[in-house]
């Protein structure tokens, strides 16, 4: 079972009220819920919020479930990969390498212009070894939970 559904199972709630929480239609929960379709991370932010768990425990980089300190919901495009890039040094062209993509579909998630993938932004966080909940600006927090990947 996963993460998505323990947490709802826990809250005793049906698909249909946390999709309508999160104004998405229950099919398209239920998908994310069975790991057929990806997050955006809008919806994994509102999701975040509505349970009052971290990200990192929603995507199962972590056991433990308390938000990080100074969580908070900001602007749901906006993230901390240039930021975070930049603070080490690296070009957009190293982090697509480590990501195994292209230098422009990289650029598009530092921009806001494409959503990154769940896989791809735990990717990074292992990378920087941060949370994902810092790099989508939910937490100022920047050390991370105990890792259980």
């Amino acid at each position: 079972m996963n993460r998505l559904k323990m947490l709802r199972k826990e809250k005793n709630i049906l698909q249909k009220d946390i999709a309508e929480y999160l104004n998405i239609k229950q099919n398209s929960y239920s998908q994310y819920e069975n790991e057929l379709r990806d997050i955006p991370m809008v919806i994994l932010k509102k999701i975040s919020k509505y349970y009052k768990v971290n990200i990192d425990y929603i995507l199962g980089i972590t056991d433990i479930k308390t938000l990080y300190s100074n969580s908070k919901i900001s602007n749901p495009n906006f993230n901390r990969l240039k930021e975070v890039r930049e603070d080490r040094d690296l070009y957009q062209k190293d982090i697509a390498k480590v990501l195994d993509i292209n230098q422009t579909c990289y650029s598009t998630y530092e921009t806001g212009l494409c959503d990154i993938s769940t896989k791809n932004i735990i990717k990074l966080a292992l990378y920087y070894n941060l949370s994902v909940d810092y790099l989508l600006y939910v937490t100022d927090d920047r050390k991370p939970h105990k890792r259980c990947i």
